[in-house]
């Protein structure tokens, strides 16, 4: 590939890069928390929780039911009694009319209802926290695709840099080897190193294209819509541990949803103990029967009005299964009590682990910069000594490559601390404001 070609390929990239529109990392997170397709499920799953959660779901208020109903017979009716008297006749009609409304309420049964209610309440909260915590971790994943965009694009920039020396090497080494005052295994050398970092240069374009279409799928838009991004990775120097391990026991969502899953088998354990109660119902109806017959002595039959009543019930024995569930119910809340602990303890590492690689991720940054600052520097050197002859190919492509490593570990260092410090930020609570 000549240089015109090179040119012509960098131009054109820049040019595409100009013409999109800048999104910015508040625009791809308000973007992504808004048509995250994770998030509106989560959301959804929310809401059927938020609509379980009623006192008559939890059987607290009354039931009430109406009904009617009219029926028309013909039939061939022959009736005899034991007075001598009969009926026989054909084609005899029927008409039959029933209407009634009942109430049934539940007056005591262990409080049983009420457990429910709060149980109820409780995976309504649930709901709730699974949102914020898919919400988290879209903004945790949102936040580290843009920022492995930023990565990806210093990596082209970086490497097109490269492009550029390895062209210059090779022009001073053709013109040489023309010349006669070079060889030609230097100027062919020259061009094989060209052509590789040519296509290191395609190869991190390919990578730097795709970390662009993984961001819009985590945005859930379309997948090829065009986008620029800052060429910064900003990281923030100011975390610091104990707050961000307070964070975590106060306001970490997991271990405030473990929280709750425990109070959810503490309310089963109750459950079950108040189904040994009896139970207690209230039932009143108001009910209306009318019927017309030609079949029978009675040809008019018509009564209503209302009933009062009241029905209790208890289980003598049911094979101990009431003991068992409220047995397993126990276990299942000392069961929740271990998870929270074991979570706690993990959740304590994982913070530790990431604040460590934060802190060693932040000494990098000022270690690499320096270092390239002074790869730079000798670039700048090499190059000038290049062309006047006082040092030698190789020498010149090592300083090249020294430059490059200079380059990479540096992005690298910045976009592993700004991981670290993302995840402490989720650990702690305080991605999510």
């Amino acid at each position: 590939m000549n240089k015109a070609t090179l040119t012509g390929i960098f131009i054109l990239l820049i040019g595409m890069v100009s013409a999109q529109s800048l999104l910015s990392l508040e625009e791809a997170v308000k973007v992504g928390l808004s048509n995250n397709f994770g998030i509106n499920i989560a959301k959804n799953t929310g809401r059927i929780a938020a609509n379980n959660a009623t006192p008559g779901n939890a059987g607290i208020l009354p039931r009430i039911d109406v009904n009617a109903g009219y029926v028309r017979g013909l039939s061939d009716a022959r009736v005899e009694v034991a007075t001598g008297s009969e009926l026989d006749k054909s084609n005899a009609t029927s008409d039959l009319i029933t209407g009634g409304i009942r109430l049934e309420w539940t007056l005591f049964d262990g409080l049983d209802m009420f457990i429910t209610y709060d149980k109820l309440k409780k995976l309504n909260e649930i709901g709730d926290l699974n949102v914020k915590i898919e919400i988290e971790n879209t903004l945790a994943k949102v936040i580290g695709a843009y920022y492995d965009i930023v990565r990806r694009e210093n990596e082209v920039v970086i490497q097109q840099e490269q492009v550029d020396i390895s062209k210059f090497r090779l022009e001073l080494a053709q013109l040489r080897y023309e010349t006669g005052s070079g060889s030609e295994l230097e100027y062919l050398k020259a061009k094989i190193e060209l052509n590789a970092d040519v296509a290191g240069l395609e190869n991190n374009q390919t990578i730097f294209l795709n970390a662009k279409t993984r961001l819009n799928e985590l945005l859930s838009r379309e997948i090829n819509t065009p986008f620029a991004v800052k060429d910064t990775i900003l990281v923030s120097y100011i975390l610091n541990y104990d707050s961000l391990r307070a964070g975590l026991n106060k306001s970490n969502r997991h271990l405030i949803l473990a929280g709750l899953d425990k109070e959810v088998s503490l309310l089963d354990m109750k459950s079950a103990r108040a189904q040994q109660w009896p139970t207690l119902d209230f039932i009143t109806t108001y009910s209306y029967y009318r019927n017309e017959t030609e079949a029978n002595f009675i040809n008019y039959n018509r009564n209503f009005g209302p009933t009062v009543g009241a029905t209790a019930t208890m289980k003598l024995f049911d094979g101990r299964n009431l003991n068992r569930e409220y047995q397993n119910a126990r276990v299942m809340a000392e069961t929740s009590d271990l998870k929270m602990k074991q979570l706690t303890n993990q959740l304590e590492a994982w913070l530790t682990m990431a604040y460590n690689s934060y802190s060693n991720e932040i000494e990098m940054i000022g270690f690499e910069q320096e270092n390239l600052l002074l790869a730079r520097k000798n670039m700048d050197i090499a190059r000038e000594s290049y062309a006047v002859g006082s040092i030698s190919s190789l020498q010149l492509r090592e300083i090249q490559q020294d430059l490059m490593h200079a380059n990479i570990r540096l992005i690298s260092a910045q976009f592993r601390a700004k991981l670290s410090e993302t995840e402490l930020l989720l650990l702690s609570g305080k991605l999510l404001r």
